[in-house]
Formats: structure tokens, C-alpha cells, sequence
């Protein structure tokens, strides 16, 4: 394959943009390399390893390093991406808006290859910066099922909730999303890994694809509760999943988060040979195994923990309390917003009924301050806000300060 090849270079027709692109095809599917005749034809070729990055919808070439070097004058000697600076949900005013379309994240593979940036456009070709689609598709299925919500204590004893409460919520707010048009999330959405291991989703797969719109790729999602992640494995208390990719996960360290997790796996089909697969997972750690509020630190539990203190504290005094944590941006005329949580009360012995916002503050330098502060800004154009470093959570008067709020609303 020589630089005439190269898709996007000006002038080249459609049949040999479909050409090139049956060609990347067809090796990809029979695990073969691509070898470059821009050494000519007395010096061993360098080769590319075809692949296809579904998120993009695009096919890409990845050069092996341990082959010949591509001569300067082809297109597929390009310099290495810049580096990019990891943006992490808790440093800074990063933006998570609703993922956009239906809720698919598989999609058939286009007749186009990845190109070379235009010279005006930035020079990145690292992936992984963000918050990944499967992320967003979950967080949104949590938002919808309102499981992202502590709500208010029962008038007595402890609330009766279980893993199956939060998978019955989670599956009813399934059937008000749509995979393609006219194919519900709700029925190909699998809570049991078993589900997987019997052959079920296959089966139901193959049922539906003569009624599956042609645009669309067909699919299904596995929605799991894990004690473990390991790589390529979701590790469940009835059995391991096996993905394709290593699985996702925000940009945190989570090494540092102990489970469990929710892992929300898509099922589809990239080589006909190989038939349905989990191709790719997203695992996110949440408060607790009946409780599937995302967390991103360990941190983020103690906090949590001393919310439930607090709804027990208050419910003593006749104050009902509910907490939920924003998954996704707020808009507000200031600007958008999301607090790491918003406290609703009723106070019983007043009739009022208000809420105020909380700030978690994880760092003392004056750069993530100033940023703080900034965006505590826009939370006050909202919500009345209290901010707490996260040393203090253990602190005997954190539950004083929260009353406190209700008290001088």
C-alpha cells in the first residue's frame, strides 16, 4: 500500500476511497498487516496494524514500532500527538452535558478512514480525554431512574431497599429510551451475567435484526454490579464478563476506589466471524451495592456516609431530608453548574421547604482555590452553598454546619 493510497489525499475518487476502505476491511477481520511500498521494492516495508475505533466511526492504520521507519515523504509518517493535559472532573469547571442521540453506542462501520488534521485544526490524535460515551450513557440511565437520589427516610426504622430495587428502577426507566427507532432499551438490557453465559442476548440479537432499522447497528447492553475490575474482566458475584477493549473509566485513579461498581457493557458485532461480543465497558464506582450513586473517589463515600447520618440526625428532629448528586450540568443564567450535591429538606415544624447546595473541596493550592471559588460563584446564583474540605468530614461539628443550613433558611 503506497502513499497514493493514503485516504484524503485531494483528488482521489470514490472508487478508491471504497478500495482503500475494503482493504483495511478485510485485514482487520483476518487479523493480517498492511505493508507500505514507500522503501521501495529492495528494503523491507514498514507495516500498519488496521483497526477500527467504533466511538469515532472511523478505521485507522497504527504504525509497528518495531518495523522500518516510513519514509518522510509518506503520508503515514506523521510525528507523534502532542501531549494533552488530562481533564479530571474534579479539578476544574469540566463540563458534562447529556450525550446526544439515542441510546446506542455501537455504531456500523463507515466507508471512511481517520485522517491527518488540517493545519488549522489542533494535532490530536490521543483519545480517552473525556468522559467516554458509554460513561454518559450510564450516568444518564441513573439520572432517569433517579438512583442518583438518597431519598427521605421512612417515618420509622431503616428503609427496605436492595440490589433488585435499584435494578427494577433502573429497568422501568429503560423503556423511555430507544436504542434505534422502534428498539427499546428495555429489551435488550441485561442486569445478570448469566444472561450473557447462556447465550440469551445472542439469541434475542439475532430475533430482532430483520426488524432492526438497516442505518443502525444492532446491539444490546449488559448492566452489572461488579466486585472487581481486572483489565479486560468484569468481575461479578455470578461469573466474569469478558470485553474485547480494556474497560473504561474516569479519569481518576481507580486503583484508589475500593467496590463496588456499576459496568454498563455493550454488545454488538464488529466481524461477522466472531458474532456478537461485549466490545466495550465502561466500570463506574458507586456509594454502595443498593445504592448506585457514581462516586469518583473513596472520599466521596465518607462523604455520603455522613449524609445518611445527617437525614437520620434530622428526621429525630422532624426535618425530612433528601440528597442527590447532579450527573450532568445544570444551567442557570450564570452559567452552568454541578455541585457534588443538593440537599432538599421539608421541615415538618415550619412547613418550609427548601434546599442548599454542597461543595466538596479536595485541594488547598491557590490555582484549584481560585477555581473553587469561581465556581461556588455560579452554585450561589442557584442554591445557597456550603463549602467543605474533604479533611473535614470526619470532623464532630460537619453535621452542626449542615444543620445550620436548614436553621437559617
Amino acid at each position: 500500500m503506497g502513499p497514493a493510497s493514503q485516504p484524503g489525499i485531494p483528488g482521489e475518487d470514490g472508487l478508491e476511497r471504497t478500495l482503500t476502505v475494503t482493504l483495511v476491511t478485510i485485514a482487520r477481520e483476518n487479523e493480517q498487516w498492511i505493508a507500505c511500498g514507500c522503501l521501495g521494492e529492495t528494503r523491507p516495508p514498514p507495516l500498519t496494524s488496521p483497526a477500527y475505533l467504533s466511538e469515532a466511526e472511523t478505521y485507522y492504520l497504527r504504525r509497528l514500532r518495531s518495523r522500518p521507519r516510513h519514509d518522510r515523504r509518506c503520508p503515514f509518517y506523521l510525528p507523534q500527538a502532542p501531549d494533552r493535559i488530562r481533564e479530571r472532573p474534579g479539578d476544574s469547571l469540566f463540563e458534562i452535558e447529556f450525550p446526544k442521540g439515542l441510546f446506542n453506542a455501537h455504531k456500523k462501520a463507515p466507508e471512511k478512514l481517520a485522517q491527518q488534521p488540517d493545519d488549522e485544526e489542533p494535532d490530536d490524535r490521543s483519545r480517552g480525554v473525556s468522559v467516554p460515551r458509554l460513561g454518559r450513557l450510564l450516568w444518564m440511565l441513573l439520572e432517569a431512574a433517579h438512583t442518583n437520589v438518597l431519598p427521605p427516610l421512612p417515618p420509622q426504622g431503616r428503609p427496605e431497599h436492595g440490589l433488585r430495587d435499584e435494578f427494577a428502577r433502573l429497568r422501568e426507566a429503560a423503556s423511555r429510551f430507544l436504542i434505534a427507532p422502534r428498539i427499546k432499551l428495555q429489551d435488550h438490557l441485561y442486569f445478570n451475567v448469566k444472561e450473557w453465559q447462556a447465550r440469551r442476548v445472542h439469541a434475542r440479537l439475532r430475533k430482532a435484526e430483520s426488524l432492526w432499522p438497516g442505518d443502525f447497528a444492532p446491539q444490546a447492553f449488559l448492566l452489572l454490579e461488579a466486585h472487581g475490575i481486572s483489565g479486560t474482566t468484569v468481575h461479578t458475584g455470578l461469573g466474569d464478563l469478558k470485553v474485547r477493549n480494556r474497560i473504561q473509566h474516569t479519569g481518576i485513579i481507580r486503583a484508589k476506589v475500593e467496590p463496588p461498581f456499576i459496568v454498563l457493557a455493550v454488545v454488538g458485532e464488529h466481524n461477522p466471524r466472531e458474532g456478537y461480543l461485549p466490545l466495550r465497558a465502561y466500570a463506574q464506582p458507586v456509594f454502595k451495592g443498593n445504592r448506585f450513586i457514581p462516586v469518583e473517589r473513596e472520599e466521596d463515600r465518607a462523604f455520603f456516609d455522613q449524609l445518611v447520618s445527617f437525614q437520620y440526625r434530622m428526621r429525630r428532629k422532624n426535618v425530612q431530608v433528601a440528597i442527590k448528586r447532579p450527573l450532568f450540568d445544570i444551567v442557570t443564567p450564570a452559567g452552568k453548574v454541578r455541585p457534588d450535591a443538593i440537599v432538599a429538606f421539608l421541615d415538618l415544624r415550619t412547613g418550609l421547604e427548601a434546599d442548599f447546595a454542597i461543595q466538596l473541596l479536595r485541594e488547598r493550592t491557590p490555582h484549584y482555590l481560585e477555581m473553587k471559588a469561581e465556581e461556588r460563584a455560579r452554585f450561589e446564583e442557584y442554591h445557597r452553598t456550603i463549602s467543605l474540605h474533604t479533611h473535614q468530614l470526619g470532623d464532630t461539628d460537619l453535621l452542626d454546619r449542615l444543620e445550620a443550613m436548614i436553621d437559617t433558611a
